[in-house]
């Protein structure tokens, strides 16, 4: 095998490692907030640490079998982002809880033709940090870190209830909850 394809296909599998390793790091190191800027730029931070690490190796085992200098830091450049950023990204969002949320009503099924719900999640601070629309009886949320949360159904039209529109859940690690919401006719 050549020695740039060599380069090219050590990069590749760094960028997966790498991203894995970052994925791990979110997994043990992050309790909140996994979708604040800071983890991506932590992310960012290694595998552009491990990119020139791999550049000063590379650097010491192919000298003088290249022969433009240059290709040793711009060989595999490409594909050890992309490994990294698709690994990094895949490895994460599977381990993220996530809730499926259904909406319910039993006399009425007509009720989603034109209805739209919004199902907020807050946090123990009182702060939404996810809220999606939906037109349908049923949505799921994802991305949120582990923690407490109260989850919130609005939208519900006039001579219609919600007996809990408010509920409480704790979500961990790969904990795929479901919540179901009952909305019935005011008699």
């Amino acid at each position: 095998m050549k020695p740039l394809t060599q380069i090219y296909w050590t990069r590749a599998m760094l960028g997966l490692i790498i991203g894995i390793s970052s994925g791990l790091y979110v997994y043990f190191a992050v309790t909140t907030e996994v979708s604040n800027i800071y983890t991506l730029l932590t992310g960012l931070s290694f595998s552009l640490l491990f990119y020139m690490a791999t550049f000063r190796i590379l650097k010491f085992k192919f000298f003088g079998r290249i022969e433009k200098q240059k290709k040793l830091m711009t060989q595999g450049i490409g594909i050890y982002f992309f490994a990294w950023l698709v690994s990094w990204t895949l490895f994460v969002t599977l381990l993220m809880p996530s809730i499926s949320v259904g909406i319910y009503h039993a006399t009425t099924p007509n009720l989603y033709n034109d209805q739209q719900f919004w199902v907020a999640a807050k946090n123990s601070n009182g702060q939404i940090v996810q809220n999606v629309t939906t037109e349908s009886g049923s949505l799921k949320m994802a991305l949120l870190s582990p923690g407490n949360y109260t989850i919130i159904l609005t939208g519900i039209p006039e001579g219609y209830t919600c007996m809990n529109a408010n509920k409480s859940i704790t979500l961990s690690w790969l904990e795929f909850s479901n919540l179901s919401f009952n909305i019935t006719q005011i008699p």
